[in-house]
């Protein structure tokens, strides 16, 4: 009897982390279609810090991903859309830890952490833990006491918020011609969420 508990236990934890696996993949599809639709193709702006970019990888990012695969180097503007998926979902998504988090809070980390690297830091800043862009215990265990207070949305406010505030601090001298489309991004996204 012992031995027939022990393996439903095995079976629903296989099927929780079946489900779990299979919802992060369906946000990060979402939050890559947004994404996608925010970065663009090809772009070389000289006022862009970033230079050549395509589908918003940078030729650098590019550079590193095909080295790291042993593929000989090129232009960013050949890059894939099957490149730039994995590229995304494993520095912005996975290594991010925004993928850990319910939908609406993964998809806003996830696209900040594209357009800034500042996705997870952005929330630490919100939850009040020790900001390092590295998601921990800390990190998750406060995200679930806020969660299990039904703050989601007011996390969010708080988050697009900072993030709006970041945008108008670097939006000046050379960068202002940027600012009005960074802060149409983060309203769409907001929209997009039915973030208030």
């Amino acid at each position: 009897m012992q031995s027939i508990s022990t393996e439903i236990n095995k079976l629903k934890k296989n099927y929780q982390d079946l489900n779990k696996k299979l919802s992060q993949e369906i946000n990060f599809k979402e939050g890559l279609k947004f994404v996608l639709a925010s970065e663009g193709g090809i772009s070389d702006d000289p006022g862009d810090r970033g230079g050549l970019t395509n589908l918003g990888i940078t030729h650098a990012e590019y550079a590193s991903y095909r080295a790291s695969k042993g593929l000989a180097p090129r232009s960013v503007t050949q890059i894939s859309l099957t490149e730039a998926s994995d590229i995304y979902k494993h520095t912005y998504w996975l290594d991010s830890g925004c993928g850990e988090t319910p939908r609406r809070i993964a998809i806003s980390c996830f696209d900040w952490q594209v357009n800034s690297n500042r996705g997870m830091s952005t929330l630490q800043q919100v939850l009040g833990v020790d900001v390092d862009g590295i998601p921990g215990h800390q990190t998750f265990n406060e995200l679930d006491y806020w969660l299990s207070q039904n703050k989601e949305d007011q996390l969010l406010h708080n988050y697009f918020e900072i993030r709006e505030g970041d945008y108008r601090r670097w939006g000046v001298g050379s960068q202002s011609i940027f600012l009005d489309g960074w802060i149409r991004r983060a309203e769409s996204l907001k929209n997009y969420l039915k973030i208030k």
